[in-house]
């Protein structure tokens, strides 16, 4: 498997309309790496899936630049990804922009406090067992842990490994994972004051 590279950097796709679909991301992390646990948890608190991550809470509910955002780790057949997603108004794409930047270095650096942790362990360990909500899913989840070589005791054994996770190894999974010299922006739109400089 190869390491996904890229470089930080914008690229602007021309397209009319009132707003711009970014992505953004940089490469990710192999889902069986060691430090996979941290590096979930990390996303949690960066991008996740609560109102309370922090680029939710940045971009959105202090500045009201976006309805939504949100990050996720993807593991892709040749490399991995960290890759995040949001809609805005033409005139607030880079305002956000620069936020999610601030926001990547600051997380880079280890910036994570004991109460993010802790909340972020108590979402990821209590949505879990919401999963398994029929046997569709089950058997849809079953098949994905097939497919990504896990073991069979993963959905038992899963929530012990998050809450392992200490404050030492988000510090240090930070700094490997977070670059926020690679992190690049794909913008379609017509943002108002973003130039690509690819």
């Amino acid at each position: 498997r190869a390491e996904l590279h890229v470089k930080s950097g914008i690229k602007v796709q021309d397209f009319p309309g009132p707003q711009s679909v970014v992505i953004f991301g940089q490469g990710g992390m192999r889902y069986d790496d060691p430090a996979s646990f941290a590096a979930s948890l990390l996303n949690e608190i960066l991008g996740g899936g609560r109102f309370s991550a922090r680029l939710m809470t940045e971009v959105r509910e202090k500045r009201g630049l976006t309805y939504g955002i949100g990050t996720g780790l993807a593991s892709y057949d040749h490399a991995e990804a960290l890759m995040g997603q949001f809609q805005a108004s033409n005139d607030k794409v880079a305002e956000a922009i620069d936020v999610i930047k601030a926001e990547w270095a600051k997380i880079a650096t280890g910036d994570v406090t004991e109460d993010e942790l802790k909340n972020a362990k108590t979402f990821m360990t209590g949505s879990y067992p919401l999963r398994f909500d029929g046997n569709g899913t089950i058997a849809s989840i079953l098949v994905g842990m097939q497919i990504m070589g896990l073991p069979s005791d993963y959905p038992k054994t899963r929530n012990a490994r998050v809450e392992a996770v200490t404050m030492a190894d988000v510090k240090r999974v930070a700094a490997r994972l977070f670059k926020p010299d690679d992190l690049n922006f794909i913008v379609v739109g017509q943002p108002v004051g973003v130039s690509a400089n690819e």
